[in-house]
């Protein structure tokens, strides 16, 4: 608590305000959203990066909950630099179609 208050104190001091609340919610329905509605903006293809960058920081996790609720979206892993130029093996999402049950 105390680290808190030292915060909120230098923060004050420098004339800083505090950050309001997200306009968006982290819940886990509505990152899903989020996924569903970056597909069709990204040729139905998106990575670990963009997804991180969206605020889904488990972009694993909620394809896997995309998954469990009947949507075919198919994983491959790439190669891809982050922003130091750094190269990583992450995940590329590739989302087909959303299955029919019956």
């Amino acid at each position: 608590m105390q680290l808190v208050d030292q915060t909120l104190t230098y923060c004050n001091k420098q004339g800083l305000k505090k950050k309001s609340k997200t306009t968006y919610s982290n819940s886990r329905a509505s990152q899903c959203k989020r996924i569903l509605s970056l597909f069709p903006l990204h040729q139905n293809r998106l990575d670990t990066f963009l997804l991180r960058d969206a605020g889904i920081m488990h972009p694993a996790g909620r394809i896997r909950d995309l998954r469990n609720r009947g949507y075919q979206i198919k994983t491959c892993f790439i190669k891809a630099p982050d922003i130091n130029g750094v190269y990583h093996r992450i995940g590329l999402y590739l989302f087909c179609d959303k299955e029919v049950k019956q």
